[in-house]
């Protein structure tokens, strides 16, 4: 059903540039060209953003991260095995999932870890990478306010993660 819903609208789009009188192909493709200018514009904010994912990854500093955060977390009840997710989440979407994956597979769909990194998962954002693609698009240059605005709001998916689990 929903392939006939798509092929409809993508039907009332084509019908609506053809009946209004104006270069509809010519839009599409300028529109096209200022999409891809901005892609390009974004790859050198995105390719440091994975860099410094690698590299965190391969020098082990994310494994250290967690074995050093792991104390202060289990003073908030937090399972040590949520540790990792909980550190990769502001920085990838990708890494935060296959953190989520391993919590899953090692601790099992019904533990308190896997529930809690599940709402970990679903309630907060990448935060650094999508400050990263957003701030290189618009040309910002100065972004703390975002940024804090950002961690208070993982803070309070911590916090919502951490009261539904119980």
């Amino acid at each position: 059903m929903t392939h006939y819903v798509l092929l409809g609208v993508v039907g009332l789009i084509l019908l609506r540039g053809l009946t209004s009188g104006r270069d509809a192909y010519g839009a599409f493709l300028r529109g096209a060209k200022q999409g891809m200018l901005s892609a390009v514009g974004l790859l050198p904010a995105l390719c440091g953003m994975l860099l410094l994912l690698r590299l965190m990854s391969a020098s082990g500093l994310t494994r250290i991260m967690a074995e050093f955060a792991s104390p202060l977390l289990e003073k908030i009840s937090m399972p040590k095995e949520v540790t990792p997710m909980l550190l990769l989440r502001p920085l990838t979407g990708s890494g935060s999932i296959a953190a989520l994956q391993e919590i899953i597979r090692q601790c099992g769909p019904d533990s308190r870890a896997a529930s809690i990194a599940s709402v970990l998962a679903g309630s907060s954002e990448t935060i650094l990478y999508t400050l990263t693609v957003y701030a290189a698009a618009a040309g910002v240059k100065k972004v703390p306010g975002a940024l804090a605005a950002s961690l208070v709001g993982c803070a309070a998916s911590v916090a919502v993660a951490l009261m539904l689990s119980h």
